[in-house]
């Protein structure tokens, strides 16, 4: 497992918003200290340097996440092709 970043807020929608240290794949499976899941990446976006990651959390999101770390599971989604990524012709 590797550090992501800090829990920055919690959207409206229930999306956790994470200040990330690098940018990680869209699906990446991401968890909290405990190594529980938390959700899945669905967009990264913001800075180069410190871009922001949401997530969609697998239930709901607590505000007492706010401010934890988290981390990404280093797994194969790295080398999975996604829907979007595909050329259309």
């Amino acid at each position: 497992m590797r550090r992501l970043g800090v829990v920055e807020n919690i959207a409206h929608d229930g999306t956790v918003l994470i200040r990330s240290e690098f940018a990680p794949s869209r699906g990446a499976d991401v968890r909290d200290k405990r190594n529980r899941p938390l959700g899945r990446v669905v967009k990264v976006f913001g800075p180069v340097q410190e871009p922001f990651a949401a997530v969609r959390p697998v239930g709901p999101a607590s505000l007492s996440l706010i401010g934890a770390d988290v981390f990404v599971d280093e797994g194969n989604h790295a080398n999975q092709e996604d829907r979007r990524g595909r050329r259309s012709h």
